[in-house]
Formats: C-alpha cells, sequence, structure tokens
C-alpha cells in the first residue's frame, strides 16, 4: 500500500488533472486518490522509484490475474478463461495485448512474477483505476486501442462510475 511519500509523488504528478476532471462534481481530489490507492497503489508505489517516464508508469498499471476456481470462487465475471476471451470477436488480439500487459509489469512488480510466468495467465484491469476487462464486451476499443495508458481516460472512467452510483443511489442533489 502507499505511503504519505508515495502519495504526494501522486498529487504532484497528477493533481492539476484531477482538480481540472472534478469541477463539477461532488467528489475530491482526496477521494479519488484514495481509489488509485486502492486499485493500483501497490503498483505504482513501485514503480514511481523505477527510472521511468510518468507515461510508462500509467502504461504499466495493470492487474487482477485472479482466475475462475468454480462457482463463487475466483473470477464469476467475463472473462473467466483464456478461452472464454480469446472466443469472442477481437479477443485474441485482447488476450495478446493483456498478456504482454503483465509481462511488462511484471519486469517491475516482481510480486507477478509467477503469474507473468504462466503462459495463460492475463490482466483483467486496465488503468490507474482499473477498469475491468468485462467491460470489452460493450467497449472494447478502450482496451485494443490501449487508452487505459493515459490518465485522463482511466479517470474519465473512474469519475464516470462514481457518478452512476451517485444516481443510483438517487444522490444527485
Amino acid at each position: 500500500m502507499p505511503n504519505i511519500q508515495d502519495i504526494a509523488w501522486f498529487k504532484h504528478s497528477f493533481g492539476k488533472a484531477l482538480t481540472e476532471a472534478l469541477v463539477g462534481t461532488p467528489f475530491s481530489s482526496d477521494q479519488v486518490i484514495a481509489i488509485a490507492c486502492q486499485e493500483t497503489g501497490y503498483i505504482w508505489s513501485t514503480l514511481r522509484q523505477k527510472p521511468l517516464t510518468l507515461d510508462r508508469i500509467e502504461a504499466l498499471c495493470v492487474g487482477d490475474t485472479i482466475d475462475y476456481k468454480g462457482p463463487g470462487k475466483g473470477r464469476q465475471a467475463f472473462p473467466r478463461t483464456k478461452g472464454q476471451l480469446i472466443e469472442e470477436p477481437h479477443g485474441q488480439a485482447m488476450f495478446d495485448i493483456a498478456r504482454q500487459a503483465l509481462v511488462d509489469m511484471a519486469e517491475h512488480v516482481t510480486d507477478y512474477a509467477g503469474a507473468a510466468a504462466n503462459s495463460v495467465k492475463f490482466c483483467r484491469g486496465f488503468g490507474v483505476f482499473q477498469r475491468d476487462l468485462q467491460f470489452f464486451m460493450v467497449d472494447p476499443a478502450y482496451f485494443l486501442e490501449r487508452r487505459y495508458e493515459v490518465f485522463a481516460n482511466s479517470l474519465a472512467h473512474c469519475i464516470g462510475e462514481l457518478q452512476r452510483g451517485v444516481t443510483r443511489l438517487g444522490l444527485e442533489a
């Protein structure tokens, strides 16, 4: 989990973009940063210590390699397996991207080395805020075009999810 220095780095690196994107929303930068800490903080807190550009750090914020392990165990959302993913239109291309993303990230975050060593493992969470691969079915371009590698795109999806939650709960006012 990120420490205070990691969070300060995040605020310095993305603060302006956060402030601009949150205008007119009920959300604060601190709330959104807390989500980033929860979703990929263990990744970017490690990556920021490496000789990597900010763009590369953003691109390497991928994860979630949990597999389906039966009803109620492990991953239940699409795609449960490599086979299920590659059966879909552009599924092989998506697998190739998700697999390479895992391998690339694992070069820097050694906790993922075991997963990267398994040729059927692939990432299912993409971007600083971890948009889940289950959305590949409704927005394949986001993943296939690697839009998640750009902070503004990942942030836009995060804010959209937060706003949908506010609406679903009837808290717009």
